[in-house]
């Protein structure tokens, strides 16, 4: 979808506010531009939409809405308000679409790779039943928490992360750097290496003779773990394999969990028919384990079973907490709201758990560091010690 500009941009010179909402994605052919500008869309419109710039969006909008603003003045005002041009741009045309007689939640379709099923739902639904405000401020606060949540679980994997990379950086160092000096001095001297230090050197002096192979394995190796990885097959194994990795899969479990009542706490409340809900949050949730099981759960349903009878048939997925909630939804007709409070739960659930494993991480981690620093050292140190007896 080719981006166009509605003024010439000549005019609009040292406004950037106009010059990046004048922009109509659909509208009219851009190809006649100047170069610059070409070249200036282009890489605007590979910027990526982040889930902060959805939840900030969704709350002014529901702010401006719940005050009685028009939703094309909102969206008009949002479009000049937002930092990511982009996402301005995208507003702009929901705007446009609007203010010729399109519903928001129809122009959102056109972004498939900005707003998911799930939040194109919520807005079609506020739209029908009249209470768009209220949804938007649930949806903006159910992307942000969650944007949240993944943030803490990525934040969690950096230091382990960081501290594996500092001690192959150090360990390249001493084996191609420090010990083959060593190497140099002993064979002068007529002494013979430790052991380990004759070990790390083959070791240093293997990685430096095939240094171009290995490099181009690990490589290779690293390209088809990347797109196996992002095959439904691979997405899958590795989806399975966190959920049975001790400390790992209760994290990953609680997460999913989260994510997949929240999801449909906010479409059941936003009048969304059960099945469709089911069907949507499936296709959102991250998890393919939890995907695939609510194809199976949407059929069901279908066909007259409750939510929680089929929950009770996964608890390696579902434990029975969630299940005896969802019962009690279904009894009582309050589904979308004791998800809510399910959802939040778990969300505190998984902080608790991210706590956890990062205590539990630092002792292990730092008795690795402690082990590697120990062999480079004996790794260093024991030639030294062998030339001051032989001095001696």
């Amino acid at each position: 979808m080719k981006p166009i500009k509605m003024q010439d941009p000549s005019k609009i010179v040292g406004k950037p506010s106009e010059k990046v909402t004048s922009v109509v994605y659909g509208v009219y052919d851009s190809s006649s531009q100047p170069f610059s500008v070409r070249m200036n869309d282009f890489f605007i419109d590979r910027k990526k939409v982040t889930v902060k710039d959805k939840s900030y969006f969704y709350h002014l909008l529901g702010v401006m809405i719940d005050a009685g603003i028009p939703i094309m003045r909102a969206l008009k005002v949002l479009a000049k308000k937002t930092d990511n041009p982009r996402f301005a741009r995208i507003v702009n045309t929901m705007a446009y679409d609007v203010e010729r007689g399109s519903t928001m939640s129809k122009s959102m379709t056109k972004f498939p790779d900005v707003f998911k099923e799930s939040e194109i739902g919520v807005m079609r639904s506020g739209e029908a039943i009249g209470n768009l405000a209220e949804l938007l401020f649930k949806l903006a606060d159910q992307t942000g928490r969650t944007h949240e949540l993944y943030m803490k679980v990525r934040g969690a994997m950096i230091y382990p992360a960081t501290v594996l990379v500092a001690l192959i950086i150090a360990g390249v160092i001493v084996i191609s750097m420090v010990i083959p000096r060593l190497k140099d001095f002993f064979e002068q001297s007529d002494v013979q290496m430790p052991f380990l230090t004759r070990l790390v050197l083959n070791f240093g002096n293997i990685v430096i003779s095939f240094g171009w192979l290995v490099l181009i394995v690990i490589v290779f190796l690293f390209l088809v773990a990347s797109f196996y990885a992002n095959t439904e097959a691979g997405k899958r194994k590795i989806h399975m394999m966190l959920l049975k990795t001790p400390w790992v899969s209760d994290i990953v479990r609680k997460l999913s969990i989260a994510q997949f009542v929240s999801l449909l706490s906010i479409l059941v409340t936003a009048g969304v028919p059960i099945n469709d809900a089911i069907r949507i949050t499936g296709d959102a949730i991250t998890n393919r384990l939890y995907r695939d099981y609510a194809v199976v759960l949407r059929h069901n349903v279908e066909r007259g079973e409750k939510i929680a009878e089929n929950l009770e048939k996964a608890p390696f997925l579902f434990p029975e907490t969630v299940t005896a909630m969802i019962s009690v939804g279904e009894n009582t007709g309050a589904i979308g709201p004791i998800s809510e409070k399910l959802a939040s739960h778990y969300e505190s659930e998984v902080e608790h758990s991210l706590e956890n494993f990062t205590t539990l991480l630092e002792p292990i981690i730092i008795g690795l560091v402690g082990l590697a620093v120990a062999i480079l050292a004996l790794a260093l140190l024991g030639p030294i010690f062998s030339l001051s007896e032989v001095v001696a």
